[in-house]
């Protein structure tokens, strides 16, 4: 964090934070957490944002993703991450129609769910289902 406070000092914040707005006018950070926090440390009262629109779920994903980008990530926020994006997976899959006979939340629905996203990912299968 010390580091990344030190280059907006000297740079100013390079790649802008990610918004979108909400349906009571407000906006919700999706991604950029880090250099929020690194310009209230370095004491800039502004940070500059690019406004997208996406659904609750869209910005799940696109939050699970820019975290992956990131040079270090432990493992144990990986494994969050992928959770939290299964889930928004799951949720935007929807409810199953009547002749379908598998029940919400059944592990195939999660199983595609992991092989689609194991395709997408540098982990595999398995690994993620860890």
């Amino acid at each position: 964090m010390f580091q990344l406070v030190e280059s907006i000092k000297e740079r100013g914040v390079i790649t802008p934070a990610t918004v979108r707005q909400k349906k009571d006018g407000r906006y919700e950070l999706v991604s950029g957490h880090r250099r929020k926090k690194a310009c209230e440390l370095a004491g800039f009262e502004t940070l500059r944002c690019e406004v997208v629109e996406l659904t609750r779920d869209e910005a799940t994903i696109l939050m699970v993703e820019s975290n992956f980008q990131r040079s270090q990530i432990l493992p144990s926020e990986k494994a969050f991450a992928y959770k939290m994006r299964l889930e928004a997976m799951k949720r935007q899959a929807g409810r199953p129609s009547k002749e379908n006979g598998v029940p919400v939340g059944h592990d195939s629905l999660m199983g595609k769910s992991r092989e689609l996203l194991a395709t997408e990912s540098a982990d595999s299968n398995t690994q993620i289902q860890r």
